[in-house]
């Protein structure tokens, strides 16, 4: 069992990781954008790259990151159900709830994984002056549903083992 604990740690560090991740994202994001607004206000000089990687950083930060805010219990839930039912009960819903989460996050990492593909093989750009190919700013949506996948497959295991849990 000891590999088990192993590879239990190793998957909480790389959600730690992806959280931490979105975090950059979000500074990148507003340097960005802080600089466009100086460049653009004061030198009358707009950049032609800095929206266009901002969305793209936002929108990564929030599929990386979602798997974080699973893992630290951070998302937004409803929980009046939850406080109200037997300690027994209120496991089985976690464990269900968990595992209704896996099987969308599974399902979203799929078909993203495929959309990627296809935009790889297509060759689809962006429309913008940098023509970014498409399928490296849409990889952060299947990379971001994978690390939730984890995220809930370790929820599901915590709950499982009686452990942190934490309320899906």
């Amino acid at each position: 069992m000891k590999w088990f604990s192993y590879l239990y740690r190793w998957l909480d560090r790389l959600i730690l990781w992806g959280g931490i991740a979105a975090g950059i994202l979000i500074v990148v994001t507003t340097g960005m954008i802080f600089y466009e607004i100086v460049s653009r206000s004061l030198f009358d000089a707009p950049t032609t790259w800095a929206t266009e990687l901002s969305v793209y950083a936002i929108i990564g930060s929030c599929f990386i990151g979602a798997a974080y805010a699973v893992r630290a219990d951070a998302h937004i839930k409803v929980d009046l159900l939850l406080h109200n039912v037997p300690a027994a009960a209120r496991r089985w819903l976690l464990i269900v709830s968990a595992l209704l989460g896996l099987t969308f996050s599974l399902l979203f990492a799929v078909f993203g994984w495929e959309h990627v593909k296809r935009s790889m093989k297509l060759g689809f750009t962006s429309t913008s002056l940098l023509q970014i190919p498409m399928y490296i700013p849409e990889m952060l949506l299947p990379i971001g549903g994978t690390l939730l996948c984890l995220a809930f497959l370790l929820q599901v295991v915590d709950c499982i083992r009686g452990g942190k849990g934490g309320e899906a």
